[in-house]
């Protein structure tokens, strides 16, 4: 039970802390179980005790602001690059003929790529991950079967982070079987 008087003592008095202006009267009375009461105004009936709050306005500046030291230890780091990739070559909804099924893709990005900051490229065919020439944009696979593909490339940090990602492209990649 005095848990719960506490309770209604602290929100009775945010209440009429919210509901002053500059200074406030706050009325507060115990009921026959022990519970305290708050009001902002008498109420009827009720024999009251009245209390005087007076409300301080905060200060426009921290007197005493925390200083974070945290980030002082740490080096700064580099603004966040966005890149823009994308697959120049082979276009969406190309068939692409070649018999040990080769696929080319030639990539555009910009800004490209800082020597001091090397990141690899990715080429996905259909979720399967190659490895690609990051420094010319350029990737090649080869035995790929027959049939539609989805390509896509990424460019990924060492870090793991990707930081670039380009549409998805359907090619269509014609091979011819022969027959024995």
């Amino acid at each position: 039970m005095k848990r719960i008087s506490g309770i209604w003592l602290a929100l009775g008095l945010s209440w009429a802390v919210q509901a002053a202006d500059e200074n406030a009267n706050v009325y507060y009375w115990t009921d026959a179980q022990g519970v305290m009461h708050f009001s902002d105004r008498p109420v009827p009936g009720k024999q009251m005790q009245r209390m005087q709050i007076e409300i301080a306005n905060p200060p426009a500046s921290n007197p005493n602001p925390v200083i974070d030291t945290s980030a002082q230890d740490q080096k700064e780091t580099p603004p966040t690059i966005a890149y823009s990739l994308s697959i120049s070559s082979p276009l969406t909804e190309q068939t692409i003929r070649d018999n040990e099924g080769r696929i080319t893709v030639q990539n555009q990005l910009t800004p490209a790529i800082p020597e001091e900051d090397p990141a690899e490229l990715f080429l996905y065919v259909d979720e399967n991950r190659y490895p690609c020439d990051a420094a010319s944009l350029s990737c090649q696979v080869s035995d790929i079967d027959r049939g539609a593909h989805q390509l896509r490339t990424e460019l990924v940090s060492k870090s793991g982070k990707i930081l670039a990602s380009s549409g998805t492209v359907t090619v269509y990649l014609f091979r011819v079987i022969a027959v024995r």
